[in-house]
């Protein structure tokens, strides 16, 4: 077997023996064997099973997880059908949990936020990391003090308040009450809501009416009520700006507006939470529990890519008696970092699930959609994956309905046909850019995007955007993609550039301005020039990453997928890749590599919806 450097690495480490067999079966890298090396130096007692619950509880954060659950932590093991297993000498689970709970490195629920601090917490099965177990048992706490306030009086009138969602959303129906209008209701009068829904279900319209109705109802008391809206990323921000300026437009078409409260409507723009919490150079932020913010109400978008420390700090900084909602759809892709609190929070409060919890009254599922026509095969296709059924799946892009497409991966001609169709659609937007044309240039780069779950190997980011550019070389003429900026290159901003006000994931195009060549930006229905000089963090945007497409949306997507061994398929992967597509979406990928995405769910160790959900246990 080859031994990877790092091995040798953590060889040189003194105490660490236990972790060898984990390092060269790569269950443990070189981050996790230093921070035990660390904790060896400080407490050269430390017994083998503490080291190694450390190990992997570093590195289930680093995965995205909060905790590690000791009786499933054998499943980590190399493959039994290997031709030269590692023998890994995992302690027995009963035992493990008996010599951690007597370990000086380890604290119980009830002082694991007590001084002096100590690098892990068990709690039942659990270990965690002590500032992942003080950020869950915070969330969970602050969650259910929430749904257990009483709601108040913010608004005056509550006879005021349905009159003002009757004209917004229309009357209650007698037999089946309407979602959006609930979701609304509760929003401004509970301390906390959670909407849930997939796309086109209308949840920013229902943001719209919720934000137009406490602008009503603030006028007619003294003082404004005050709506902050944020979202975890520049992008998703900048989506929900332009999405309820599209929902308050129809809002104001049904004659629920006046100028006033239109005028009021478009001086209320998203952020990112970040900005909202005041971010500082030290990673920690400037409000908090002893500097609040003074908002009455948070609205919190695209919570599935929020993740645990995140949701921790937000809830610090919101005022208890601030009302906050949560908006967004929990079959997406979670946080790249730990947590899956979106899904951990709606839990079984789903349709047809049976409810029992505190958070039963405070999460409304919004099920009908609104996107998609009667019968939509892209909204039948993403329900199918949703749900895990991996035969469905393969029935509906083999009977290729209208609006949905499957190019297997081996399929050279069918695969050359739709890079034809990408390219085609490419070589719009550089003639467009090239005549100085940006609004169309724009809106031609926006209108069919490929989606890529990885970055290299074949079916890749870089593999799509090498055939893209390729054949525009054949379509429009010699393009020197050695030179950054060309005439027609869309990019996306890979970080925040304060300086130029763009933020992490927005996208901008590369086109002739006048003599120069600037690169254009649409942001609040305007254009933005910027030099090309000034931009740094940007790269090409010809395809994208999935998670990178998480809350943008395109009329023609093209779903790009690597081999069935892939350990990032996934199916929150394929769903929200699917679900970004508004007419037509087309799936490259074998069969195997669809099943494999389709079968294999996201699965994060978290004890918050323990905390939250069907088996109540006291929170610490």
């Amino acid at each position: 077997m080859t031994t990877p450097d790092f091995v040798l690495t953590a060889r040189l480490a003194p105490g660490l023996d236990v972790l060898q067999p984990f390092i060269e079966a790569q269950l443990i890298g070189p981050g996790e064997a230093q921070i035990c090396a660390t904790y060896v130096r400080l407490a050269p007692q430390t017994d083998n099973t503490t080291l190694i619950a450390l190990a992997f509880a570093a590195r289930a954060a680093r995965l995205g997880h909060v905790c590690i659950e000791l009786p499933e932590l054998e499943r980590l093991g190399p493959d039994p059908d290997s031709d030269a297993p590692i023998a890994l000498a995992w302690p027995d689970a009963s035992s493990w949990i008996n010599s951690l709970d007597t370990s000086p490195l380890v604290a119980r629920p009830e002082s694991g936020g007590r001084e002096p601090l100590r690098p892990l917490v068990l709690d039942g099965p659990r270990v965690y990391l002590q500032r992942l177990f003080t950020d869950e048992v915070a969330v969970a706490t602050e969650l259910l003090r929430r749904c257990e306030a009483a709601d108040d009086d913010l608004l005056g009138d509550r006879d005021e308040l349905d009159t003002v969602l009757d004209e917004i959303f229309g009357p209650e129906p007698v037999e089946e009450p309407d979602a959006q209008r609930l979701a609304a209701r509760s929003a401004l009068t509970g301390k906390l809501t959670v909407i849930a829904g997939g796309p086109g279900t209308g949840k920013t319209h229902t943001l719209a009416g919720l934000l137009t109705a406490s602008i009503r109802l603030g006028m007619s008391r003294a003082r404004p009520i005050e709506v902050a809206i944020c979202a975890p990323t520049g992008k998703a921000a900048a989506r929900i700006n332009e999405a309820l300026g599209t929902a308050v437009a129809r809002i104001a078409t049904a004659g629920a507006l006046d100028a006033s409260v239109a005028e009021a409507l478009g001086s209320t723009t998203a952020t990112t939470i970040h900005r909202l919490l005041g971010a500082t150079s030290s990673a920690g932020f400037a409000r908090n529990a002893r500097n609040p913010l003074h908002h009455d109400l948070v609205v919190v978008d695209e919570m599935s890519m929020v993740s645990l420390p995140l949701m921790a700090a937000l809830l610090d900084a919101v005022r208890p008696t601030s009302g906050i909602v949560l908006v967004g759809d929990p079959s997406q892709l979670t946080s790249i970092e730990a947590g899956s609190v979106m899904r951990d929070i709606v839990g079984p409060a789903a349709p047809g699930a049976p409810g029992h919890g505190p958070l039963d009254s405070r999460v409304v599922v919004l099920d009908r959609r609104r996107r998609f026509a009667s019968g939509s095969a892209i909204a039948e296709l993403a329900d199918a994956v949703r749900d895990g059924r991996s035969d469905d799946v393969i029935s509906i892009l083999d009977d290729a309905p209208l609006g949905v497409s499957w190019v297997r991966a081996d399929d050279r001609e069918g695969l050359a046909s739709v890079v034809d169709r990408v390219v085609e659609r490419a070589a719009q937007v550089v003639s467009l850019a090239r005549s100085g044309e940006a609004p169309s240039a724009l809106e031609a780069c926006t209108s069919l995007k490929v989606l890529t779950a990885i970055r290299r190997q074949p079916h890749g980011l870089y593999d799509w955007t090498r055939k893209i550019e390729a054949g525009l070389t054949t379509a429009v003429g010699a393009i020197d993609t050695s030179r950054r900026f060309y005439v027609g290159r869309p990019v996306i901003v890979t970080a925040n550039d304060y300086a130029n006000h763009l933020a992490n994931g927005e996208a901008g195009l590369v086109v002739r301005h006048g003599d120069r060549r600037d690169v254009v930006f649409a942001a609040d229905g305007a254009l933005r020039y910027v030099a090309p000089s000034q931009l740094a963090a940007v790269e090409t945007w010809w395809a994208m990453t999935i998670h990178k497409s998480q809350g943008s949306e395109y009329d023609s997507v093209v779903v790009s997928l690597p081999e069935a061994g892939s350990p990032v398929l996934s199916r929150e992967l394929l769903y929200t890749a699917v679900t970004r597509a508004k007419l037509d979406v087309t799936v490259v990928a074998s069969a195997a590599a669809i099943r494999a995405a389709v079968e294999h769910p996201v699965a994060r160790a978290s004890g918050l919806r323990d905390r939250l959900w069907p088996h109540p246990r006291s929170v610490q």
